[in-house]
């Protein structure tokens, strides 16, 4: 009897004990699932943010140049100084809210040569690869910002000629028009792709 007991007794501490173990290998994997959770999530709302901000920017940049050009059709227009102080003001925060893009895998060019470059990039990507579906950071749309700086240029310069007392005609302003067009155009194809990826970030 007296070996029956012990026998009991330690079939009960080692069982004990490997649910001891199991309980706690349990637990550290429940709280490594769960902090990756956290991670991911905390990942996934720094980059809500950042794509927020470049949708932000370039709203505002482009409502700046459309007001300008506005202005500039009904004759009371801002001076080309004022004018250039809140474009530098709007054109930074483009910049700023694209460069931070980065890290998510968006690649708008800032300039005529990066955009050069990127489409060089796809088109090697896509020689090399025929089949694979590429994913390009352009898709039509790193000429956002190239687009406002251009369409800013024009506008600045539409302001000059006002401050020298040249009167725009309708061929300057329809020229205007289109900059400021083209601008929106590539605003849109950049929105379309910024919203499939914060539905994507919700899910």
């Amino acid at each position: 009897m007296a070996d029956s007991a012990a026998l009991f007794g330690l079939i009960g501490v080692v069982g004990g004990a490997v649910l001891g173990a199991g309980a706690t290998m349990f637990s550290s994997a429940l709280q490594t699932r769960t902090a990756e959770r956290i991670r991911r999530r905390s990942r996934a709302e720094e980059e809500m943010h950042r794509l927020i901000s470049l949708r932000k920017s370039t709203r505002e940049a482009l409502k700046y140049l459309s007001d300008a050009v506005k202005s500039l059709e009904s004759g009371w227009p801002d001076s080309r100084d004022e004018f250039m102080v809140g474009w530098q003001v709007a054109r930074s925060a483009v910049t700023d809210a694209a460069e931070m893009t980065t890290i998510d895998g968006f690649g708008l060019a800032l300039t005529p040569g990066t955009e050069e470059a990127m489409h060089e990039r796809q088109r090697s990507r896509q020689q090399r690869w025929p089949r694979r579906r590429q994913r390009s950071p352009s898709q039509g749309l790193p000429g956002i910002v190239i687009s406002l700086d251009v369409a800013g240029s024009a506008v600045g310069e539409a302001l000059r000629a006002q401050d020298l007392g040249t009167a725009l005609g309708p061929e300057d302003m329809r020229r205007l028009q289109e900059l400021v067009t083209r601008a929106e155009e590539g605003r849109s194809a950049l929105l379309a792709i910024l919203l499939d990826r914060m539905e994507d970030l919700q899910d």
